[in-house]
């Protein structure tokens, strides 16, 4: 991220990068820095955004271009509980359009809420992967929420 240029010419070089035509940036940009409550600072320095604020930006700039995957890791770190909404919201939506997102996460109860499939690092070993209901199963715990599971299975993996 350059702080050195604002958030609109920091969307503005994205776009370029990204070769997102002149009208379509317009719409798409407007539309993005309002829905991330970023509007109101478009024309200010970065190096002013609180880190939250950058993450939004990080985010607008990332969805500019209709990317068909999105790679983020722990997109809610910095995030007011109002953006986290909106966020998970919107990734939903993506994901109903036929975008794939790929999301890092330690807050398993965002990825229990949001994922579709889940898979479990150990050691640095994928060591399951599924539905909730697949790991559930997988770590023989029938009511149990993601934190359980994960507890479980890796607890499993170590010994």
């Amino acid at each position: 991220m350059y702080e050195k240029l604002t958030g609109l010419e920091f969307l503005k070089f994205t776009a370029d990068l990204y070769g997102v035509r002149e009208e379509t940036f317009l719409d798409k940009s407007e539309k993005l820095l309002k829905m991330f409550s970023l509007f109101d600072r478009a024309n200010e320095l970065i190096e002013a955004y609180s880190h939250g604020m950058k993450q939004r930006l990080i985010m607008s700039a990332a969805f500019l271009h209709d990317p068909p995957l999105i790679i983020v890791d722990e997109p809610m770190v910095g995030l007011d509980p109002r953006a986290i909404k909106m966020v998970k919201d919107l990734f939903r939506n993506l994901v109903a359009q036929g975008t794939t997102i790929f999301m890092s996460t330690h807050t398993l109860n965002l990825a229990e809420n949001v994922c579709d499939r889940i898979g479990i690092i150990n050691q640095g070993s994928l060591i399951a992967c599924g539905t909730v209901s697949d790991l559930k199963k997988a770590a023989h715990l029938g009511e149990a929420n993601l934190e359980q599971v994960f507890f479980q299975l890796t607890e499993e993996a170590d010994n």
